[in-house]
């Protein structure tokens, strides 16, 4: 049994693979949290998998403190996802291959290995970030964004006069009638403009056949109001640390 991990800045996800058997668990809040203290109370029933593969985007103390609460629990040693130039048939498009994060390297090794012809993954969390891969396999470059809860968060700290309760309680329209109202539509279009406007132009350079994949904490927010009709792919990232735990002895890097 492996088990995959997508730490992000905001959630946990994680899922268990056994032979052909895939299981996702419930997503963990991090909430500031020290990963004991979410990973205990979460996992105490498991059994000790064979493998731990993990994707960190949290840093390199947290990344520490999940080696060593999981060679604790279960005396195995995590497999960090390595971000590298070229790796399970994906070539990387920075010029500094590990600046790229580990999450967005895992759902295009996941993209390549799925799905046919070129992509665009859409990445909606704490940032939205945006990745194009043709279809070879040529990771083509992406884009970073705010994601829509620090768009919020950006208009309460530097515009004071906007005082806002709760926008998740909001029923959107085109125009909102109350502050809260007004912010949740004019981040949700945000979001929307974004992604519709990105992929129509990615689509015009890749071809009519691009497929178009949303995924990340926020996706189900602004699925329906897409009209480009993505594919949305929640555990995108726990399928690529799957392709990498599969195909790692074979990648060249």
């Amino acid at each position: 049994m492996i088990l995959l991990v997508d730490i992000g800045n905001a959630r946990i996800k994680w899922a268990l693979q056994d032979a052909d058997t895939w299981m996702v668990g419930e997503p963990l809040l991090r909430l500031h949290r020290a990963f004991k203290d979410i990973a205990r109370p979460a996992w105490k029933e498991l059994d000790a998998p064979e493998r731990i593969v993990v994707s960190n985007v949290a840093g390199e103390d947290y990344r520490k403190s999940v080696q060593t609460w999981i060679r604790r629990r279960w005396k195995v040693t995590p497999e960090f996802l390595p971000v590298t130039e070229r790796q399970c048939g994906v070539s990387n498009a920075y010029s500094v291959p590990q600046r790229l994060g580990a999450d967005r390297w895992a759902s295009l090794l996941a993209v390549h290995a799925y799905y046919k012809g070129p992509a665009v993954v859409i990445d909606c969390g704490t940032a939205i970030t945006i990745d194009a891969i043709s279809a070879d396999g040529t990771h083509l470059g992406g884009l970073i964004v705010p994601g829509m809860e620090l768009m919020v968060n950006a208009l309460t700290v530097h515009a004071p006069g906007i005082q806002i309760e709760d926008t998740d309680r909001q029923d959107i329209s085109l125009l909102g009638r109350s502050t809260e109202a007004a912010v949740s539509g004019g981040v949700l279009y945000t979001a929307i403009a974004l992604v519709e406007r990105v992929f129509m132009d990615l689509k015009g350079e890749l071809g009519a056949r691009t497929n178009l994949l949303l995924t990340g904490g926020d996706a189900t927010r602004i699925l329906p109001l897409l009209g480009s009709r993505p594919e949305y792919v929640p555990d995108l990232v726990l399928k690529g640390l799957a392709v990498y735990a599969e195909e790692a002895a074979e990648c060249v890097t």
